[in-house]
């Protein structure tokens, strides 16, 4: 009588084990249906956006997805800064200061931003003189380029101009048929007169050749106007300090969606 009392009792307890863990199962079933699954290779859970993506907002698919890329990777989006030097001493310039935002912005672990600045630059020495191979070793992914379009109007003509600029952009893509080309024009001119057909024809040539442009001449007081001249310095197309900011913040916006405060 007692064996048979064990036995039921050890099939009592095999039973409520049983019970216990399918009850378990299911309760464990129901929490994974509405906790947020990790995506593989992202900081970021499903239904939850990238923390970097409320930056992003105006940039162009093709660089999203190269950010997307570095958070996947762990590898960060290289982006290369190519403009003028200026002529007149200043505190930051344009490029400087859009560095420090996206470091700030995206960190160094998403984006690696260089700037290279040249001083008397024209598209023409740049070729001829072999100074685009330094970009070439810098392998990037994005580049913003500012192609001294003032330094070139008058010497070069804006034909040979946008020649050289594809011849660049050419050799680069060379490297890397992936590249993202943004191009910009230089700083504008009080009462230019030439010069601002060379920035039309820059945009129209960006556009044709499925070049992002960005048009910050917008984020300045009309050229012909007197109120530009708060933020140019004494050099024909030279910012100062206020326009450098002011360049700046019409960028910042573009690459992180934050108010130009202009």
């Amino acid at each position: 009588m007692k064996i048979w009392v064990n036995i039921l009792a050890l099939l009592v307890l095999i039973a409520s084990l049983v019970a216990g863990k399918i009850y378990w199962n299911h309760q464990a079933s129901e929490q994974s249906a509405v906790r947020p699954t990790k995506i593989e290779g992202s900081s970021y859970t499903e239904g939850e956006e990238a923390s970097w993506k409320k930056y992003a907002q105006n940039l162009p698919k093709s660089v999203i997805a190269k950010i997307e890329q570095a958070e996947k990777t762990k590898k960060p989006m290289k982006l290369v800064i190519v403009a003028s030097a200026p002529k007149e001493k200043v505190q930051k310039t344009w490029g400087t200061l859009l560095k420090e935002n996206l470091k700030s912005t995206y960190g160094e672990d998403l984006m690696n931003t260089q700037v290279y600045e040249y001083t008397d630059m024209t598209t023409l020495k740049f070729i001829n003189n072999g100074t685009y191979k330094q970009i070439l070793d810098e392998k990037p992914d994005v580049l913003l380029f500012e192609p001294f379009l003032l330094n070139d109007n008058g010497v070069v003509g804006i034909d040979n101009t946008l020649e050289n600029i594809n011849v660049i952009i050419s050799r680069l893509k060379d490297q890397n048929s992936e590249l993202v080309t943004i191009l910009q024009p230089s700083a504008p001119v009080y009462k230019a007169e030439n010069y601002p057909n060379d920035v039309k024809a820059l945009e129209k040539f960006s556009k044709e050749n499925g070049y992002e442009y960005l048009n910050h001449w917008t984020a300045w007081p009309d050229y012909r106007s007197k109120d530009i001249l708060t933020f140019l310095a004494e050099t024909p197309g030279q910012p100062n300090d206020g326009g450098e900011k002011r360049w700046a913040k019409y960028l910042e916006t573009y690459f992180t969606n934050t108010p130009s405060e202009l």
